[in-house]
């Protein structure tokens, strides 16, 4: 029942509501969103959908990105340029220490932060914007070996758990792996993808779709797709 252009986006989504069953998120929770890309986008809508009642933060790398996490369900958008540590403190009511050589830490932070980077910088962020005995999810993946301060991990009890492809959830009285349940979520307009889908090309011209898949600020591509001729 999906057309071509939602199957785009079955995988993703399938990888998005797994993510979201690895840390469920409870009403009056403040999580956050670290990444606006597809699975960021749609992770958004994700948690929006199973728990209506939380407080919902993305970070965004560009201004047309905090738009599309506004119009998707965030609550609150802050930039990759703005004081993040400032930022997290304001919107979680965190208190925000600055020690020596420039080390920052918050007391307090969100219940939940999914990092849909996966950097070194992402991740240690991620893990000093919790608050402490909260989540952190790591989503994204960074295929490098990284310097990592885990000191919230056993100071503050904050755990660092991952997520990685799909599951088998129970959801409505029925047990079904993600696919399914992102189709059915595709299919009734629980997810909205039709914004997600920003560019097209023919096979041929595949050095401008990667092109434009790269240089996401001067394009706003989130979702390049090729049309294969039968």
């Amino acid at each position: 029942a999906l057309t071509d252009e939602q199957a785009i986006f079955a995988e993703p989504a399938a990888v998005a509501i797994h993510a979201a069953w690895r840390a469920p998120v409870r009403e009056g929770d403040q999580a956050l969103v670290l990444g606006c890309g597809t699975i960021g986008f749609l992770l958004i809508q994700v948690l929006r959908t199973l728990q209506p009642a939380c407080q919902l933060t993305a970070l965004a790398q560009f201004p047309w990105q905090a738009e599309l996490a506004s119009d998707f369900g965030a609550h609150h958008v802050f930039l990759v340029s703005d004081d993040g540590f400032a930022e997290a403190a304001r919107l979680t009511g965190a208190w925000l220490y600055e020690g020596r050589g420039g080390n920052r830490m918050l007391l307090g932070g969100f219940d939940t932060v999914f990092d849909v980077v996966g950097t070194a910088k992402t991740l240690n962020n991620a893990l000093r914007w919790t608050r402490a005995g909260g989540t952190v999810v790591l989503v994204g993946v960074n295929l490098h070996r990284m310097r990592l301060d885990v000191t919230p991990v056993w100071y503050q009890e904050v755990d660092l758990i991952g997520a990685v492809g799909h599951d088998v959830v129970s959801w409505g009285g029925q047990t079904l792996s993600t696919f399914e349940l992102a189709m059915d979520w595709l299919r009734t307009g629980a997810l909205q993808s039709n914004r997600l889908l920003t560019h097209r090309f023919p096979l041929e011209a595949y050095r401008q779709a990667f092109a434009i898949a790269a240089d996401k600020q001067r394009h706003r591509s989130v979702k390049v797709a090729f049309d294969i001729d039968q």
